[in-house]
């Protein structure tokens, strides 16, 4: 025969479970060893009108912001921006998502990668805010 607790021991028992859940939750969320690797590259030139832009209007502000503390942020940028594919402008370990990139993309170019993949390539100062920052968000949120 099933007998059936008090209240109050009820009451315990469930606040002793939420506050397991809770813990574990933190724990996880909060591990060293589960964050992500996040890098964030930007691609640009000097004689380049919108990287100009991006540089004044939108860049001093992220690296001010929370997402930029928790990311690797590198950039690679060419004199011309007929040479921002050349290999002299790629730090060697780069060189690799370079290839991803299409002949024919625009500057700004933002690559994101995590755990060493390209998980975005946007192209264009109406994609940074449209598209590279919330994603940039979205990945940073779990490595807090």
């Amino acid at each position: 025969m099933l007998r059936r607790l008090p209240v109050s021991c009820a009451v315990m028992i469930a606040a002793a479970c939420l506050a397991l859940f809770v813990v574990l939750t933190l724990v996880n969320w909060t591990t060293p060893g589960e964050a992500r690797k996040i890098t964030l590259v930007y691609v640009g030139a000097e004689n380049c009108g919108p990287c100009d832009r991006w540089q004044r209007d939108q860049a001093t502000a992220f690296r001010n912001s929370a997402e930029f503390q928790r990311l690797a942020y590198r950039e690679v940028r060419s004199p011309n921006l007929f040479d921002v594919l050349k290999d002299n402008y790629w730090p060697e370990d780069l060189r690799p998502y370079r290839q991803a990139i299409s002949r024919n993309a625009g500057i700004p170019l933002w690559l994101v990668i995590a755990d060493d993949e390209l998980v975005m390539q946007r192209s264009g100062l109406t994609q940074w805010q449209e598209s590279v920052l919330p994603k940039i968000r979205t990945l940073t949120r779990a490595v807090r």
